[in-house]
């Protein structure tokens, strides 16, 4: 009778909450299921992820390495040193502190190296350029021989911007070399002189 009963009192419960006896199994079984553990597949992701990759790989173009493009004489057993005017020769020399200074022809007490501000340099450098192409002595309108000297001392990073602006000023004949001691000595002391403030 008690059995009957309860039974009865679960029943109208479960009716008040809304809920039968299917309704309440399924709840259960739901919340049985729940409980497990959720598990992704990775797999596809991994699959797309490597198919992008690929994709990148072959449609992505690399930057190419910039470098300096040098013309080089071809060797030659008869070939002989060519002789040139200092006049036409234009000195860029790169201190230790990063400054410019340039001279045209040879260097002495009446031509000393003048301290170029970096963003003069490609106007300088025109300007010796225009000087030598229309130098009467020069009948064969040679171009102006650039040498640059860089202080061992000096930053790279100052050399390469140095010789962009150079470039940049249409120099075509030109070579670099490194500095002696007694030039070193010079440039150190006209920089001390100039207050040896960097150029950029």
């Amino acid at each position: 009778m008690k059995t009957s009963e309860n039974r009865s009192r679960r029943i109208k419960k479960e009716m008040r909450e809304g809920k039968t006896n299917a309704q309440a199994r399924k709840i259960k079984k739901y919340n049985e299921k729940s409980d497990e553990s959720s598990h992704v597949d990775l797999a596809p992701m991994v699959d797309i992820a490597l198919l992008l990759l690929m994709f990148f790989m072959v449609t992505t173009s690399f930057n190419k390495p910039n470098v300096f493009l040098m013309g080089l004489p071809k060797e030659s057993a008869a070939s002989k040193p060519v002789p040139v005017d200092p006049d036409f020769v234009m000195t860029i020399q790169i201190a230790k502190s990063g400054n410019v200074y340039i001279h045209r022809g040879l260097e002495g007490p009446s031509n000393v190296p003048k301290r170029v501000p970096f963003e003069q340099i490609e106007k300088q450098v025109q300007a010796i350029r225009e000087q030598v192409l229309n130098d009467p002595k020069n009948t064969k309108r040679s171009e102006v021989v650039t040498v640059v000297k860089i202080h061992k001392e000096s930053l790279y990073d100052s050399m390469i911007n140095a010789l962009d602006e150079v470039f940049r000023g249409g120099v075509q004949k030109w070579a670099t070399t490194e500095m002696k001691p007694e030039e070193m000595a010079k440039i150190d002391e006209l920089d001390r002189s100039a207050g040896g403030a960097q150029s950029k």
